[in-house]
Formats: structure tokens, C-alpha cells, sequence
């Protein structure tokens, strides 16, 4: 039986990448957690008609984020970039962050005088914001949320949502509530993973069962405008290998951006089944030279581990089986994860400090493009390796 595309419809739907079967790769089990791990199928489509690519299995959307292990504000760079959003959001008189986590564009905007209001549905993570003084809702987002919001704070001139969307099971709901609250001339700013450099990258690991959908601007303009509304402007932003920040509004408010057409035209040229196909052969190439160069490492007596417990490393590490014999252990910065497992794999995730007690050789960077301050909070003490493809991370290598 064929599949549909969850966005536009369609059945002309078409598999270009198997992962097999993966956990879920923002859930770090301590030990006796082990035996209640799940597994399922990792398997992603291309839309042939709207060019949206998507999980062709989702898994609901509950069993991921009421107990959450992301917190954004243990990432300097993520820290900076919410910074620089919040003071192009100075003038706002109302701001909701949906998917606000542990407050990090709260805070800035807080300081700003900025009045804000955070959406976060992980119970552990939206009481980190709330503890700190920072007005959060912990909740999904939905219409229910939006009319709650509205009443209790009034329309908001600005909506924010950031590395949010690609996990909905249901965007056209999202933006259904988003017209409930949003001002009628109010912003949407919406940032997502795009999935544009995720090929031309072959950034396999950025594929995992959080997130449903991996959006073209085809497939932005095309479901934003079911709903009334048009993209004025794309920018890039360079959070989680490369990201598309979209401004949107009513079409009653705005026209599209002046460029969208050409932009859409670029895409074209990528997201086709045969460029597709070729990308899932190279993902396997470049997974089984990663684990060929760790088992040449390790029969080497040369010490490795990681750094950083992204949900990529979930992805790379049991697509190809690598587990503590080739990876002993990877420091995290985040205490909400120290002293807990990867996903699957079982590689234990531990504080910087063991860096000092097993002197690695090598680092194998997870959370690679944030390589500036990892080699600041190291020392620059290591060869620092990128996984995907397993390349040196040197002053001059561009992320």
C-alpha cells in the first residue's frame, strides 16, 4: 500500500534512506532503563509533488517530550544566536517562544523588557525556566493553548518557533492555533533544519524519529499558503548544520519574498529521486568508513572517545552498531544527561572531567559545529574528528 504525504496528499511518496531500527534519540536511559528502550523503523520519504520529506513511521508525539534531555543554554553558540534573534525582537510588544525549553530566548528578552511568554510541554525542562523567573507554559501547543494564551496575555505581535516544527505530527494544526493567537499583522519566525543542506552534506544523522518532517521551501510555501499565509523573507542561520530562519505572515499583510521563486528553482534541481538515491548509498559509504577507521584505531591501541551527545549520535551510532568497544564513553555538558546512556548503543555520557583521567587521543565530535567552544572548554588538547564525513576538525575547516 503506498503512503501519503502527510502535508500536500499525495501518494506519489518515494523511500530514499533506511536507517533500520533506531530508539528515540533525545531519551538517554540509565541502566535499569535498558529493557523498556523501543525500537522502530527509521525510514524517509520524498514528496515528488510538494518536495516535503518526511518519516514514513511516527511515533506519537507524547512519548517523547514530556521527559526531555535537550536543554539549549548548555550550547554557547545556540546562546548567542537567541541573543541576536532577541534583540531583533527589542520593539515587540508581545512575544510567544513556542518550544521555549529552558528558557533560552526568554532570558535575553526578559532583560530587554521584552514581555514574553514560553510554550514548553517537557515537564523537567519547562520547570528549569519557571524555576528561573521565566513565564512558561508548559504545554503543548495547540488551539486550546492558543485561546488560553489569548486570553490571559492578549494577541501576540510576534510567535516564535525554533527547531520546533520539524517535530509536529500535525502542522496544519500548529498553524490553525498559530491564527488563533497571532495579531493580524503579526510575525511568525519560524527556523528549521533544511533539508537542502541535510543532502548536499549527506547529513544523515540530522534523521531521527523526533523529528516527522524535513522541509524544502517548496513545501513551506506550499502549506503555509493552504492557510493564508506567504514567506517574506529566508534567511540562513547556521544552527544544527545549517538551518533556513522563515518570516512569515498573513498574505492580507504582506507579499512573498521577492526571491522565493528562484530559491525554489535551486531546490529543484536536488530533491529529485535520482540526486535522493544516490544520497542513501553515500550515507552507508560514509558509516561504514567511520566504523572501518575505528576499528583500525582501536587495533591500534589508539584512544578515542566523544564529545557530545546530540540526538545524531543516537543515529550514527546504531545505524552502525558502534557501541562502547569502539566508543568507551562522550562528555555532554548537559547534567541533565551526565551519568546516563546513549540511545540503543548504551555509551556511557559522562562529565569533561574523564577527559583527564583516560587522556584520549582523539575526540570524535558530535556536536561539531559548535568545535570553537569545545576546543576552548578542552584546551585544544586532542585531534578533533567530525563523524559524518570523518573528517579532522581543524582552525580552517568549514562547518
Amino acid at each position: 500500500m503506498s503512503k501519503i504525504c502527510s502535508l500536500c496528499g499525495s501518494s506519489s511518496l518515494k523511500k530514499f534512506l533506511d536507517l533500520g531500527q533506531q530508539p528515540l534519540a533525545n531519551k538517554y536511559p540509565t541502566q535499569e532503563q535498558f529493557a523498556d528502550e523501543r525500537f522502530f523503523p527509521l525510514e524517509v520519504y520524498v514528496c515528488e509533488s510538494c518536495r516535503n520529506v518526511q518519516l514514513g513511521h511516527m511515533v506519537p508525539r507524547a512519548l517523547m517530550f514530556e521527559d526531555y534531555y535537550y536543554l539549549s543554554s548548555v550550547n554557547g553558540g545556540l546562546v548567542r544566536h537567541f541573543e541576536a534573534l532577541a534583540q531583533e525582537l527589542s520593539e515587540t510588544n508581545f512575544v510567544v517562544d513556542v518550544g521555549s525549553n529552558d528558557g533560552v530566548l526568554l532570558r535575553p528578552l526578559k532583560k530587554l523588557g521584552v514581555r514574553a511568554l514560553g510554550v514548553e510541554p517537557s515537564i523537567n525542562v519547562s520547570k528549569l525556566a519557571q524555576d528561573e523567573g521565566l513565564d512558561t507554559l508548559c504545554a503543548f501547543f495547540d488551539q486550546d493553548t492558543a485561546r488560553q494564551i489569548l486570553e490571559s496575555h492578549g494577541p501576540a505581535d510576534v510567535i516564535v518557533a525554533s527547531s520546533v516544527f520539524t517535530h509536529l505530527d500535525d502542522p496544519n494544526a500548529f498553524i490553525e492555533a498559530i491564527d488563533l493567537l497571532l495579531a493580524d499583522d503579526g510575525v511568525l519566525v519560524i527556523e528549521v533544519e533544511y533539508i537542502l543542506n541535510m543532502i548536499d552534506q549527506v547529513q544523515f544523522e540530522r534523521f531521527y524519529l523526533d523529528r516527522i518532517f524535513y522541509y524544502s521551501i517548496s513545501s513551506m510555501q506550499a502549506l503555509f499558503a493552504g492557510h493564508g499565509m506567504v514567506l517574506t523573507k529566508i534567511d540562513p542561520v547556521a544552527q544544527h548544520g545549517g538551518s533556513l530562519r522563515f518570516t512569515i505572515k498573513r498574505a492580507t499583510a504582506a507579499a512573498p519574498a521577492a526571491d522565493i521563486e528562484r530559491l525554489i528553482a535551486v531546490e529543484l534541481e536536488t530533491l529529485n529521486t535520482a540526486a535522493l538515491r544516490d544520497f542513501g548509498a553515500k550515507c552507508t559509504e560514509l558509516v561504514t568508513a567511520l566504523v572501518e577507521v575505528l576499528n583500525g584505531w582501536k587495533s591500534e591501541g589508539r584512544k578515542v572517545s566523544g564529545y557530545g551527545a546530540p540526538a545524531r549520535l543516537s543515529t550514527i551510532t546504531n545505524f552502525g552498531s558502534i557501541g562502547t568497544e569502539l566508543l568507551p564513553f562522550t562528555v555532554d555538558d548537559s547534567p541533565l544527561k551526565q551519568g546516563r546512556f546513549s540511545p540503543g548503543q548504551h555509551v556511557p555520557i559522562v562529565t569533561s572531567t574523564e577527559l583527564d583521567a583516560y587522556a584520549p587521543e582523539i575526540l570524535i565530535v558530535f556536536a561539531y559545529e559548535y568545535i570553537d567552544d569545545i576546543r576552548r572548554k578542552t584546551g585544544n588538547a586532542y585531534t578533533y574528528m567530525m563523524p559524518i564525513p570523518l573528517i579532522e576538525l581543524t582552525a580552517n575547516t568549514a562547518i
